[in-house]
């Protein structure tokens, strides 16, 4: 496997550019998504004659618009990062979660990097000096480019084959 000193290679590392359009790309799939929810709650509603609209729209209210907005991110990111290791955001612009060694995280560490993203200002976290997003650097995770990071990887284990000798 490869070692965490490996991922760290800025050719690795995701543009900040292309971590920009991940958060842009899923910001709208989010906020999609809560129209969809919102939508599907009202026709369930009228369908079966129960009043899901106004409970919807009390918890909506109580929540807030970012209340909401956050808790459903939160299942979208545990979702995706956690089935697939990568967002639509993620999948549009060719980028992967992976943990230190180049594999997918386990979903103890997807949860990890979810709940630190609940951090007020965590937004603003890749200002610091290391320049990583706190949900990356506490979860220890790595936002990298999914095609380089499988040929890097291939590349990796096609060396560690060398000199071995061939079972058949």
């Amino acid at each position: 496997m490869a070692n965490s000193t490996y991922l760290l290679e800025k050719k690795l590392l995701t543009s900040d550019r292309d971590r920009f359009f991940n958060g842009i790309i899923d910001f709208v799939f989010i906020s999609v998504f809560i129209f969809v929810f919102s939508f599907f709650v009202v026709i369930i509603g009228n369908v079966f004659q129960w009043n899901t609209y106004g409970a919807w729209v009390e918890i909506m209210i109580s929540l807030g618009v970012v209340g909401t907005y956050l808790s459903f991110a939160i299942i979208y990111y545990l979702f995706f990062e956690g089935l697939f290791g990568r967002t639509i955001g993620k999948i549009v612009t060719g980028s992967v979660v992976v943990d230190e060694n180049g594999l997918k995280p386990s979903f103890k560490i997807i949860f990890i990097r979810n709940l630190c993203r609940l951090i007020p200002f965590e937004a603003l976290s890749f200002l610091s000096k290391s320049a990583r997003f706190w949900h990356d650097s506490f979860s220890k995770t790595y936002v990298v480019e999914k095609k380089d990071l499988e040929q890097d990887m291939e590349n990796f284990y096609s060396l560690d084959l060398i000199g071995k000798k061939e079972v058949i």
